[in-house]
């Protein structure tokens, strides 16, 4: 029996992850798990966790947004990376990010890869068409990393070009 990769799927607006995970659902390879709050996100994140939180926990990705009510460093990517940055020996989870808000500055903070790590930066309106080819990419492909790299380096020649 093999298992499917497991997802966690966090935002504030249900409907976006409710429709987010229909969308994993209906490529039939992943695991999808809907949180609607933080406190059930970090709590399924707790669930997942190996070797008492030591080692690289069990999800293969996160998918989660902004939460325009939270100054920047307390939204929870930052706890995630805050909580993989205790143990040596553990990896950032690779996440990915849906959102209306292209403030450059929040847009810079999570593609830093020494700070947020994203692999990708979707936008609310246009996610649809790319979620499960970038998953693919990240779960099965192993290219977290690199997509983090090309989408930083793409805003960074975008910032350049601003000036």
């Amino acid at each position: 029996m093999s298992f499917k990769p497991v997802v966690l799927l966090y935002d504030l607006n249900n409907e976006m992850v409710d429709e987010c995970a229909r969308l994993i659902g209906q490529t039939g390879l992943y695991t999808a798990i809907n949180t609607y709050n933080e406190t059930n996100a970090i709590e399924a994140l707790h669930q997942y966790d190996r070797g008492f939180g030591f080692l690289t926990n069990r999800l293969s990705c996160i998918v989660t947004g902004w939460n325009n009510y939270k100054r920047p460093r307390d939204q929870f990517l930052y706890r995630l990376r805050q909580e993989e940055r205790r143990s040596p020996m553990r990896t950032p989870t690779p996440v990915i990010i849906i959102t209306e808000d292209h403030r450059l500055d929040l847009k810079q903070r999570a593609l830093d890869p020494t700070d947020g790590f994203v692999a990708a930066y979707l936008d609310t309106e246009s996610f649809q068409e790319e979620i499960a080819d970038t998953l693919h990419k990240i779960v099965f492909g192993k290219r977290a990393q690199e997509m983090n790299s090309v989408a930083f380096a793409r805003l960074q020649r975008e910032l350049e070009e601003d000036e």
